[in-house]
């Protein structure tokens, strides 16, 4: 009889040895010519989906992988012992074919009687599995409910049909068709929708959307965490605009149009927006008077509302919207101790489970002991032993023997505490992985170098070259946002089997993988916090791919064992509102009264007494703390007190609120642009200008070296005005003697990044500029957006206050515009389109795309033959973005004619000619 299985996916069992990572060359040679399944997903939500269609390679045949995946053991053959830590097998089938020829063999040893041969077992064998979903994981399973007769929310039949072939989908998790069919969500009630991470959470925000648009003829927000979610997100909901009769905008970075633009009545729109863009969105719409026009708001992540200023900024948005709104909230949130408090704010009911479409195995590996967590006790107990680590010398955490049972057939992240140490831990795998493993998609990994180098402008990293040429890579903020789009790509299509990053993978893209290792739990400096951990693991396990997860967390023995441990049992998950932070009360205050929404104390009090700080403070400390920050905000000259008690905005506060500054960063800044006005502008070159516009809150590490030579190198004319602002060379000399670090905001520092984008102006590469400067490249292309996004506050700062800082309101634009493109004139139109850059546009340009109309109009295929190192998600995420351009520029000269009279029957009769 086979032995009895305590868990499908990892087993305890004393091994009595485990061969190298380097010894895995040998048992793999026979499986390299079958290429690893392509894993999961591309824009999809839920359901069962279409295979990812990669850039780099083919989709494999479903049935294929399942015959070769399929083979347990020999007929007649006892089942052996099980093994530590082996991947799933299926040892249920009365029917079990022998082995094919090209199988895997197990990565570990098996314990076997005298009379059961030892024979060779495939890496892992679950029955075929249908493809794997995005985003949440979101993926049925045959148990579930057909939804063939599930209305979608009031969704025509039309449409579900639509949406069903979209999503690739054909059944529900019974969860997702109650909380659908609930009717207070359906009455437009609020609701907090708790699941684990993979349960499915965002269909059902997806269909509640679909639904606000199509059956309740009004807009919807998304909220999400991070820019690249958003533009994740962007993609995935792009599928449904042409179909559904529906605009998705995207609302991040410098994208999105305050106000939104007035489209027609029979079209609406879905903003998909960042937590401080959805802040400033809704604002923009009270001040407009269309706060009516948006009749849900869907925040996912909910509970980073009690982290900082997001949290603040997330606080604010929703007591504003659900003041001054006449529509639903959906909130999606991780579980809190104190949920009834987050409730009790937005007026909502909470919906939760604890399904989990995959099982999750979480185990701690001290030494070579391995820890089951309990899952209701979160205690540890004894799980198996490894046997020793062949390769402790380079290896002493033993991550390669956690891998050997995973790739290349499978996937694997590797959380590390610091960007470095994820390089560092990926240069590590690549230098043990076996020589044949290195010809597995040997093609494509070539490619994708290829395109990394294209971003680059030919320039390359060898170092992440040779990983990438093993299946290996790290990812982290030093990569560009460019270079990080075709990693995650290759991962997804099953190029890269291994990623070793920081703790802002979790809380980003959906890369699930197979196995999760956590090297050590730490983030950086600080200790892992719970959520982060749940986070992390919950990348474990693809639904439609795993029946099970595995996330290993390596400790060591002593004080990191005991904190981890603390941490797991004690540690309690709540959110504490952001807005008992006196800044972010005094700009929430301050938002309030320049939309005038309140116009006197009684009003403030309302209004915040709707918030979760007076659910946390009480009314009285609430009222106590309005009036603390009336006084310094008076104090600012930004609010001024009227007759009875009315209160009222500064010209400097409306200022503060059109640029959407912080009301103390305002004074600041105001103080210095009148101090830099005064002294006067130098403009024999651009530098002046660049160091105006250089963020306060920017920091990098300063090579002193460097900054001597590059301000030596200044026109006298341009040292001169400087040393009037105290930067001179004699402080620049006594920097480099006392080598003290210079902190955010410091005159010296913004200097420094101004001499750093005074390159970037002058059209020199990105990777050059910041191999000069000793940033990363990721870094550099972060600042570049932040400046220029700085620039833009500025512009609308000066534009608020004429009589003293015109010269800047005409001087700015310009330079926003120019700072954004660095590039040749021809070119600038092309470079708003995503995913293009100076060297992208030149090959567009060369190709005959030379207008954005080109683009929009390209036939995908001829744009991919023609134009080099374009890869298809690249290439349809250009036309996507060319299209939106020109709708979106159709649309406001529609609505500039809407204001001069012109009737709705007129315009949709000029919209029917130009489309």
């Amino acid at each position: 009889m086979s032995p009895t299985r305590r868990s499908a996916a990892l087993r305890p069992a004393v091994v009595p040895s485990m061969p190298t990572f380097q010894d895995a060359s040998d048992m793999l040679e026979n499986d390299l010519k079958t290429p690893r399944r392509s894993p999961r997903i591309h824009s999809s939500s839920n359901g069962v989906n279409k295979p990812y269609k990669s850039p780099f390679t083919r989709k494999p045949s479903i049935n294929t992988l399942g015959n070769q995946l399929a083979q347990t053991h020999l007929p007649g053959q006892k089942r052996r012992s099980a093994t530590a830590i082996t991947p799933l097998r299926n040892e249920t089938s009365e029917h079990a074919q022998p082995p094919h020829p090209d199988s895997l063999q197990e990565g570990v040893r098996q314990t076997t009687t005298a009379t059961t041969p030892r024979s060779r077992r495939s890496f892992i064998t679950p029955a075929p599995l249908p493809p794997l979903s995005d985003f949440d994981s979101d993926v049925s399973s045959s148990s579930q409910e057909s939804i063939d007769n599930f209305d979608f929310c009031g969704l025509s039949a039309e449409h579900q049909k639509i949406y069903k072939e979209k999503r690739g989908i054909d059944q529900l998790y019974d969860w997702q068709k109650s909380c659908l069919s609930d009717a207070r969500i359906r009455q437009g009630e609020n609701v907090i929708v708790c699941l684990p991470t993979g349960a499915g959470k965002t269909l059902v925000a997806e269909v509640l959307m679909l639904r606000e648009a199509l059956v309740n003829r009004r807009n919807s927000l998304l909220v999400l965490p991070y820019v690249a979610i958003v533009q994740e997100k962007m993609t995935s909901l792009s599928a449904f605009e042409n179909d559904f009769g529906i605009h998705i905008e995207e609302y991040a970075a410098s994208k999105g149009r305050l106000p939104p633009i007035k489209r027609s009545s029979a079209r609406r729109s879905i903003y998909v927006a960042t937590i401080e863009k959805a802040n400033m969105l809704i604002n923009s719409l009270i001040e407009n008077d269309r706060l009516d026009d948006l009749g849900l708001v869907v925040v996912d992540e909910l509970h980073m509302i009690g982290e900082g200023s997001r949290g603040a900024r997330i606080e604010s948005m929703l007591t504003k919207y659900m003041h001054k709104g006449r529509g639903q909230v959906v909130g999606i949130s991780a579980t809190l101790t104190n949920m009834g408090e987050l409730a009790s704010f937005m007026r909502a009911f909470v919906y939760t489970t604890e399904f989990r479409p995959v099982e999750l195995i979480e185990i701690i590996k001290i030494g070579q002991r391995l820890l089951q967590v309990d899952k209701q006790t979160k205690e540890l107990k004894h799980y198996a032993d490894l046997p020793p680590n062949g390769l402790a010398a380079r290896d002493p955490d033993g991550i390669c023997q956690l891998l050997q049972q995973v790739i290349p057939r499978h996937s694997a992240i590797i959380f590390c505490p610091t960007k470095k140490n994820a390089e560092n831990v990926a240069v590590m795998i690549a230098r043990a992985v076996p020589k044949n493993l290195r010809e597995v998609k040997k093609t494509e990994r070539q490619a994708l170098i290829d395109m990394i180098r294209e971003e680059g402008d030919g320039k390359r990293d060898d170092c992440l070259e040779k990983c990438i040429e093993t299946g290996v890579a790290w990812h982290h903020s030093g990569l560009t946002h460019d270079e990080r789009k075709h990693i995650e790509a290759a991962y997804v299509s099953g190029v890269l089997c291994v990623l070793c990053a920081t703790s802002t993978l979790a809380a980003g893209v959906n890369l699930p993988a197979r196995r999760v290792i956590i090297k050590q739990p730490v983030v950086g400096r600080d200790r892992l916090r719970k959520a982060q951990y749940l986070q992390m693991i919950g990348r474990a396990g693809r639904a439609g791919f795993d029946e099970k997860g595995e996330a290993v967390t390596i400790l060591r023995p002593g004080p990191e064992e005991k904190m981890f441990r603390e941490m797991l049992v004690h540690e309690e998950m709540r959110c504490e509102s952001s807005l008992a932070d006196p800044e972010e009360l005094s700009s929430l205050i301050l938002d309030l009264l320049s939309l005038k929404v309140a116009t006197t104390v009684a009003d403030l009090e309302i209004v915040l007494g709707k918030t979760l700080l007076v659910q946390q403070k009480g009314v009285e400390e609430m009222n106590k703390m309005i009036r603390e920050t009336l006084d310094t905000l008076k104090e600012q000259q930004l609010v001024a007190l009227e007759e009875e008690e009315s209160l009222s905005v500064t010209e400097e506060g409306a200022a503060a609120f059109g640029a959407s500054v912080a009301p103390a960063d305002s004074c600041v800044l105001r103080k210095d642009l009148l101090s830099t006005l005064f002294s006067g502008i130098n403009f024999s070159s651009h530098l002046h200008l660049l160091y105006i516009v250089a963020p306060y809150d920017l920091w990098c590490t300063v090579d002193w070296d460097l900054y001597y030579k590059e301000f030596s190198s200044l026109p006298d004319s341009e040292k001169a005005l400087l040393e009037s602002s105290g930067i001179s060379i004699k402080k620049i000399v006594q920097q480099i003697a006392n080598r003290k670090p210079l902190t955010e905001g410091d005159t010296a520092l913004r200097l420094y990044i101004a001499l750093l984008m005074q390159h970037i102006w002058r059209q020199e590469s990105h990777i050059s500029v910041a191999a000069q400067f000793g940033v990363d490249r990721g870094w550099l292309q972060a600042a570049l957006q932040q400046t220029v996004a700085h620039a833009a506050a500025i512009a609308r700062f000066a534009e608020r206050l004429p009589t003293t800082l015109w010269p800047l309101k005409l001087l700015l634009p310009e330079l926003v515009s120019r700072l954004s493109d660095c590039s040749r004139p021809e070119l600038q139109p092309l470079l708003q389109l995503d995913l293009v850059k100076r060297k992208r546009a030149a090959q567009l340009y060369a190709a005959g795309f030379k207008t954005i109309a080109d683009v929009a109009h390209a036939n995908l295929q001829v744009m991919l033959s023609t134009v080099e190192n374009l890869g298809r998600y690249q290439a349809t995420k250009m036309i996507q973005s060319a299209r939106a351009l020109l709708r979106d520029q159709m649309d406001e000269k529609l609505e500039e004619m809407a204001e001069m009279g012109v009737s709705n029957e007129q315009l949709e009769a000029m919209r029917k000619t130009i489309t």
